[in-house]
């Protein structure tokens, strides 16, 4: 119904994550506090066993201001299963196959496994082409320093669902357009952040 005439462009699938952070998880302190310039760092694979990691991709958010970009270095035969394997075990394994990439592979000595997550996602495009619309639902939360992951799970209400409007820069203005026909309230949201909150009684600054 909105008149940028959304429809559908792929099949639905769910999304799995490993974020990484340092000790002091600083990526979460400075996304909380609202620092400008900030960093993310996660593997994403997709399938509906969470436990099988086939073929991910590092990405790394950059977020500068409102305006976010991605750097991705995807794995090619890359398989890691988490229910036999630890999440330090994986990223020992994500470290072995960076040789390639010194820079990138210096930076995961610094970090650990802070968050697993995984939710359903579903894709839309407008009419035009120039505005992306994706719908995530059915997010879960895992602790990575369980014994066994699956018994820190936690779960959002089934009817919450993150609208996301994706656009290059140089169409912001038309955008206003878009989100006022949206029946939504329009606020932050951090996926890493909420999951940290969630897995995590209290963290101190």
């Amino acid at each position: 119904m909105n008149s940028f005439c959304f429809t559908e462009i792929f099949e639905e699938r769910k999304i799995n994550n490993v974020y990484f952070d340092d000790n002091d998880l600083s990526f979460y302190r400075q996304n909380v506090i609202g620092v400008g310039e900030r960093l993310k760092y996660r593997l994403r694979w997709y399938g509906q066993d969470f436990s099988l990691i086939e073929n991910p991709t590092i990405e790394i958010k950059k977020k500068k201001g409102e305006v976010g970009d991605k750097v991705r270095h995807k794995f090619t035969n890359f398989s890691f299963n988490l229910d036999a394997n630890t999440p330090s075990e994986l990223q020992n394994m994500i470290i072995n196959r960076l040789e390639d990439n010194l820079g990138m592979k210096n930076k995961f000595y610094q970090l650990q496994p802070a968050l697993l997550s995984s939710y359903e996602r579903r894709y839309f495009l407008s009419f035009c082409g120039r505005y992306r619309v994706t719908l995530d639902y059915n997010q879960e939360f895992f602790n990575p320093n369980y014994i066994n992951y699956k018994d820190s799970r936690r779960t959002i209400d089934q009817s919450t669902i993150v609208l996301e409007l994706k656009y290059s820069i140089n169409e912001d203005v038309d955008s206003r357009i878009i989100t006022q026909q949206f029946n939504t309230r329009l606020s932050k949201n951090s996926k890493y952040v909420q999951g940290i909150d969630f897995i995590h009684d209290q963290i101190t600054f």
